[in-house]
């Protein structure tokens, strides 16, 4: 029982340095994703970018409605001179002034495109759920980079205090065994080797110390917040039982899927576009105008005119067949994109599915390697007090209960990360399916056009 508390006590002690660093109170693993959340750059640029997407849309469904221009103008004109007359045999001088005025207002609707208006729309509208796809797959890129850099910081916290410690037991088994050759109990060689492992062992924290400044400065850099002190995380969130549902529901959810899947939908309706080129096209333009003081003041002239306008390709110098064979292309590029992402996420599901239950058979073998570990070390050091072991004995048998504690302690930080890496896959590591305290960021929401005009997306006078 005592070993076990002893256990205990060394791997909480990195996170009680940190906690007792200062009176701040430890931040918890979801302050530390909701800062992430609210304020990482990565994440805030994505989010603009698929506001610019939105506005695709809104450009290609303006194709339906008509185009209305009006236009005005003023002239004002004054001419003066002198006209002889051979009749009268005489010289008339004469001025004048002259404002006139036009006013006009014109409309163009395009009554039928072969289809290509339509096409267009649909196809922002696959863009736009592509964008919003790959949002979700940085938004959970984002989150596990939180959760890998909290887990980071509290393990090498806990290795800088591991190390510290063993740096602590070497001086003394350094200052034992210069103490034991004064009195002639063992040679200079043993305190040859004790001065070896203790240098190598304050090396080794000065490595750890780097890896720890390391780890903090990710922390900052994905966070935005120093990392101060780190509290213990929750428990993990709820996982599959086994692999093969993890990888069905990851077929279903992952956004790296389902962003691969509408940009196909995307590329077969720009395949309708390209078709619609070969068909007529039909507008019909209205026009009105009226003009003043033209000729004489109070003159008045107004016309108006309507037309309908077929338009039908005839010969284009192969340029619509190609653009076809093109879209034909990148529709066929979209199809294996798509497997290719369905593999993706296969590997990536199975890499986190046998990482996390990897590092869970991890955890409990070196919990026993710890404990086993420390029943040898007092073992070894009482038969070295006899005269039974040698120093490098004891040194040795330090240095395997050392290994049994980082690795106890690195297993910890990659199971909890692997699980979070298998929502990630399977697309359940999202701030809404965490249940992070935050404003989650509506992404039709967030097109204010959507929101007042949802049949049109835009304003009829745009």
């Amino acid at each position: 029982m005592s070993r076990l508390k002893s256990l205990a006590l060394v791997l909480a002690a990195g996170a009680s340095a940190l906690a007792l660093a200062g009176t701040v109170q430890a931040q918890t693993l979801e302050e530390t994703l909701a800062l992430a959340y609210n304020s990482n750059p990565t994440l805030q640029a994505e989010r603009a970018r698929l506001r610019s997407t939105d506005e695709g849309r809104i450009q290609a469904q303006a194709g339906r409605l008509p185009t209305v221009s009006a236009s005005a103008s003023i002239t004002r004109s004054h001419s003066e001179g002198e006209s002889f007359s051979s009749i009268t045999n005489t010289t008339n001088s004469f001025e004048s002034d002259a404002t006139p005025k036009n006013f006009g207002l014109s409309a163009s609707q395009p009554i039928y495109r072969g289809g290509r208006i339509d096409g267009a729309i649909d196809q922002a509208t696959a863009v736009v759920m592509a964008g919003r796809e790959s949002l979700r797959a940085t938004e959970q890129t984002v989150l596990i980079q939180a959760v890998t850099t909290f887990m980071d910081v509290r393990r090498d916290g806990n290795v800088v205090e591991i190390r510290q410690n063993n740096v602590e037991v070497l001086a003394q088994q350094l200052r034992a065994a210069q103490d034991r050759f004064e009195v002639g109990e063992i040679t200079r060689t043993d305190v040859s080797q004790a001065e070896a492992r203790l240098s190598l062992a304050q090396a080794q924290l000065s490595a750890a110390q780097a890896q720890l400044a390391a780890s903090r400065a990710a922390y900052e850099r994905v966070t935005g917040q120093p990392a101060a002190s780190l509290s213990a995380p929750p428990a993990l969130p709820a996982l599959p039982d086994n692999l093969a549902d993890a990888a069905e529901y990851a077929f279903d959810n992952s956004p790296q899927l389902l962003a691969a899947r509408y940009s196909e939908e995307a590329s077969q309706h720009a395949i309708r576009i390209a078709r619609g080129a070969l068909r007529p096209e039909v507008s019909l333009t209205a026009s009105a105008s009226s003009a003043r003081d033209s000729s004489f003041s109070g003159d008045v002239r107004d016309s108006a005119s309507i037309m309908g306008q077929v338009s039908v390709p005839i010969f284009t110098g192969g340029l619509n067949r190609s653009r076809i064979r093109a879209a034909v292309a990148q529709e066929e590029q979209a199809r294996h994109q798509v497997r290719e992402a369905r593999r993706q996420v296969t590997e990536a599901v199975t890499n986190a599915w046998y990482g996390y239950v990897t590092s869970l058979a991890v955890i409990e073998s070196s919990r026993q390697a710890v404990v086993a570990n420390e029943i040898a070390l007092d073992g070894v050091q009482q038969e070295a007090f006899v005269g039974i072991r040698t120093t490098l004995d004891v040194l040795n048998a330090e240095q395997e209960l050392l290994e049994s504690r980082l690795t106890f302690v690195t297993a910890e930080r990659d199971s909890f990360v692997a699980g979070y890496l298998l929502l990630q896959a399977m697309g359940l590591a999202s701030a809404e399916q965490l249940g992070l305290n935050v404003d989650i960021y509506d992404a039709a929401a967030a097109d204010s056009r959507e929101s007042r005009f949802p049949n049109l997306d835009l304003t009829p006078w745009d």
